[in-house]
């Protein structure tokens, strides 16, 4: 759900399917060769090309070995069927983060569908009211 704060941030509240996240790597627009560590010249473009084109060869001979990297694509998409009904029936807890681009801006755990699509609505209410629903509150004991 994208709510519109008070201060003109965009923020995008959602449930977080799988318990990690996913990272993307930031790359500069300006210079895409910076996306290479060791391109910082000529000298370092030319070390990068050498080492892709020997670590492609390398690839190429034992690619039978890169295949066992299917399981893990096959563990992960047998798996989500299993955590969705677990976390549907009330077993796991729904992850539900609000998020303003690259930074997240709070994470709740929250038990049901239901209930977390509840949550998404009065995180996102709460912040086009100018509040922070993360935000640690103190309650006084006995008063």
């Amino acid at each position: 759900m994208l709510a519109q704060a008070l201060d003109g941030r965009a923020v995008v509240v959602r449930r977080r399917w799988m318990p990690w996240r996913l990272r993307k790597r930031k790359v500069n627009p300006s210079n895409p060769l910076l996306a290479i560590d060791v391109a910082d010249g000529v000298s370092g473009l030319l070390f990068s090309l050498v080492f892709g084109l020997v670590f492609a060869l390398v690839i190429a001979l034992f690619g039978s070995v890169i295949l066992f990297g299917v399981e893990a694509v096959l563990l992960v998409a047998l798996l989500i069927p299993l955590l969705a009904a677990l976390r549907i029936l009330w077993v796991i807890p729904w992850v539900v983060e609000a998020t303003n681009g690259d930074t997240v801006l709070g994470v709740e755990k929250v038990r049901g569908w239901r209930d977390s699509g509840d949550r998404i609505r009065e995180i996102a209410e709460a912040y086009q009211r100018g509040e922070d629903p993360f935000e640690v509150r103190d309650y006084a004991v006995g008063t």
